[in-house]
């Protein structure tokens, strides 16, 4: 788990290197990224297509795919493909793009030595605890003051972001319990039908989706950094009063199952 200095502020922080000897193709076109992430390019080729926009991936070139964002992905092996990625979410309260939509796109690589230092400094130590998570949050940061001012702001959803910003806050405090729309739907003081189509507007998702990103984030982490714990114990510390379910859920928004995705991140 995340320590308490860096749970204060994200609840989750993942820096994972991955390699494939042959090519590869994703496709979250209909399951939008439960988290922020910075790709940094490191062999091989990547087309990413995110709606109207296609980008082509080269070494040194840094991708941002923000949360709640679709895409496709092909990665082409020249002879392998590598690239490093930094998955990260803020809680609500603290995310400063929560009101804002934003799509994906390639920021300035002038930095990238310089970052990807830093990034694999927060992969070395990101399961440390103590006075260490004070370097690896010095590290993240690091990273976000220089990408984060290059990040392009759209314009389109900031009221629907600000509107339903109270159940933003309220379900990732909460993900772990069973709720209603109109519960949300009060904590906004709209209409369960209106929360309902500003939520996903906003989102991609609908609400129960949403705290099951969360869900999955959190139980992701735990499945990496501490792999004594069996994957129905994680389910359950996560809400999931399923094991098979969680499976299911889990393999859907991470395109692995736990035990796939807690081999790879032992393995790296």
């Amino acid at each position: 788990m995340l320590s308490a200095n860096i749970q204060e502020i994200l609840s989750l922080l993942l820096s994972i290197q991955y390699i494939y000897s042959q090519d590869t193709n994703f496709d979250y076109s209909t399951t939008p990224r439960p988290c922020h992430n910075f790709v940094f390019m490191l062999e091989g080729e990547g087309i990413i297509q995110s709606g109207e926009n296609v980008f082509h991936l080269r070494a040194g070139d840094i991708l941002y795919i923000p949360k709640n964002t679709t895409y496709v992905s092909r990665w082409i092996a020249s002879p392998k493909i590598a690239f490093h990625s930094l998955h990260f979410s803020f809680h609500a309260r603290l995310d400063p793009f929560i009101e804002k939509s934003i799509h994906v796109q390639l920021l300035p690589n002038t930095d990238f030595d310089l970052l990807y230092k830093n990034l694999k400094m927060i992969e070395k130590s990101q399961f440390a605890k103590g006075v260490t998570t004070f370097a690896i949050l010095s590290d993240f940061y690091a990273i976000c003051a220089k990408l984060f001012p290059y990040v392009k702001i759209q314009t389109d959803s900031l009221t629907t972001g600000k509107s339903i910003a109270p159940a933003l806050r309220y379900i990732e405090s909460n993900y772990t319990m069973n709720f209603k729309v109109e519960t949300l739907a009060k904590l906004c003081y709209l209409s369960p039908s209106r929360f309902y189509f500003l939520f996903k507007k906003h989102t991609g998702h609908s609400p129960i989706v949403y705290k099951n990103q969360l869900a999955v984030q959190q139980a992701a982490h735990e499945l990496v950094s501490n792999h004594s714990i069996s994957v129905a114990t994680v389910a359950k510390n996560h809400g999931f009063t399923s094991t098979i379910y969680f499976e299911r859920i889990f393999k859907k928004m991470m395109g692995k199952s736990p035990l796939q995705y807690r081999k790879q991140g032992l393995e790296l």
